[in-house]
């Protein structure tokens, strides 16, 4: 008995250590800010002010606090690549890449707010020149403690059609800061062992993982595509720190060597989009890059599978085929009584049944537990 008990104790303890070290994520709201920390650390902040040209996460934080998203203070160049966002220009011409085009956050949703993953919910307004939605986009923000956010982005066109043109300039990633650029001393590589920005830009693949130091110590980002998404998407890394990942570009990312291929729909028509993006510290193996994009893969095959199950159930049940009346048959004649080769089982004699029957073999007793044959 008392071994049986420290087995259950030594078992409970290695579930409760496992279950620790995967640490919680926590969102809270903080005016038009909302704050997610993880085991009660900062890790990033989503900005929703009305006076910002979109939505964003700035600054977000590796594990040892480091901010690895460009400040907003004095950018050099390009002011638009604002921490972690969403944007693409070109959408009914209108450029929200640039900023030229509003994106306004008119919802935060916390759908769980304390745990692992835990999960938010923005809706976003993506204005045109008569400030009326071109766009709606709902996006599902899961955020786990391992630093693994996955973006389930659903956009919703407003009362008229809708146009995706094809470009580079988009649709969702990050700004790394100084020092993690490959102009300096970091360092780009795919799924494939492919390096460097000139390699991989523009090239379709399941994920990109750039890296580099920062104050001593060495940082870096991924982004992951999902083979969910209505095709293949291309990736905008750049040497000066620019990470994105979007599907709407075969022409542009390829120097028009492939013909443009925009993306339509109709008024009230929906386009769903999944990606991943992961923070980790040391380079590509040391971060177990692709450990977290099979957890990628795994999550959101699951929302998948449940919604699949979900429309099955509501499926209405198909309607019993009409029995047809059987066409008379001639009865057969008596056959001939043949003499019986062995004399058969009586009426009243049991007859074996054709399933295993199990009887217990007596056996020297064996630690905790006693042994069972088994006879089919």
């Amino acid at each position: 008995m008392k071994t049986v008990l420290s087995i259950l104790c030594l078992f409970v303890g290695f579930s409760t250590t496992v279950s620790a070290a995967e640490g919680t994520v926590d969102i809270k709201k903080n005016g038009s800010k909302f704050s997610v920390t993880i085991d009660g650390k900062p890790f990033a902040t989503y900005n929703t002010s009305a006076d910002l040209p979109k939505p964003f996460f700035s600054p977000v934080r590796a594990a040892d606090g480091t901010v690895i998203t460009r400040s907003l203070v004095d950018p050099e160049d390009h002011p638009h690549h604002k921490g972690i966002w969403v944007a693409v220009d070109e959408v009914n011409t209108v450029d929200f890449w640039a900023e030229k085009g509003k994106i306004k956050n008119v919802g935060v949703k916390i759908l769980k707010q304390y745990g692992n993953p835990a999960v938010m919910k923005v809706t976003n307004q993506w204005l045109g020149e008569d400030n009326k939605p071109i766009v709606t986009e709902n996006t599902v923000i899961s955020i786990y403690a391992n630093r693994l956010l996955t973006y389930n982005i659903t956009f919703t066109a407003g009362a008229k059609p809708v146009v995706f043109e094809d470009t580079k300039e988009g649709l969702f990633g990050i700004r790394l800061p100084n020092g993690m650029r490959e102009k300096e001393e970091g360092s780009v590589v795919d799924n494939k062992g492919t390096k460097g920005t000139k390699e991989t830009w523009g090239k379709p693949t399941e994920w990109i993982d750039y890296y580099g130091p920062l104050k001593g110590k060495v940082y870096g980002v991924t982004l992951m595509d999902s083979p969910q998404n209505y095709k293949k998407s291309r990736y905008h890394v750049r040497n000066y720190g620019l990470f994105t990942i979007s599907p709407f570009g075969d022409h542009a990312y390829t120097n028009k060597k492939q013909p443009a291929d925009p993306k339509h729909l109709k008024a009230g028509g929906r386009l769903n989009l999944k990606y991943g993006l992961y923070i980790h510290s040391g380079d590509t193996k040391q971060g177990k890059v692709a450990a977290a994009y099979q957890q990628f893969l795994d999550v959101t095959k699951k929302k998948m599978i449940q919604k699949k199950l979900s429309a099955s159930s509501k499926k209405p049940a198909a309607k019993p085929a009409k029995k047809v009346a059987a066409a008379p048959q001639k009865p057969a004649a008596p056959a001939k009584e043949a003499k019986p080769k062995m004399k058969p089982v009586p009426e009243t004699e049991a007859v074996p049944a054709n399933n295993c029957e199990c009887y217990q073999v007596q056996q020297p007793r064996r630690g905790l537990f006693r042994r069972l044959r088994f006879r089919r």
